[in-house]
């Protein structure tokens, strides 16, 4: 039983790593840029956002 019971145990550890274990390059899914770069970006469409937020409310304030 201990046997059977440390096997499967072991053939579950394998197949785990095995399901994160990298099957392509991984390179392609990294950020692109540099910090400064991604940050920037990322205020810019929050930036974005916010405007298409203000708009639509300003479209439905005047619709009333």
């Amino acid at each position: 039983m201990r046997i059977h019971v440390q096997t499967s145990r072991t053939i579950q550890t394998v197949g785990s790593v095995m399901e994160i274990w990298p099957t392509g390059n991984y390179i392609e899914h990294m950020p692109k840029g540099t910090p400064q770069q991604r940050i920037g970006q990322h205020w810019q469409n929050t930036g974005n956002h916010l405007r298409k937020a203000l708009k639509g409310y300003e479209k439905l304030s005047h619709e009333e």
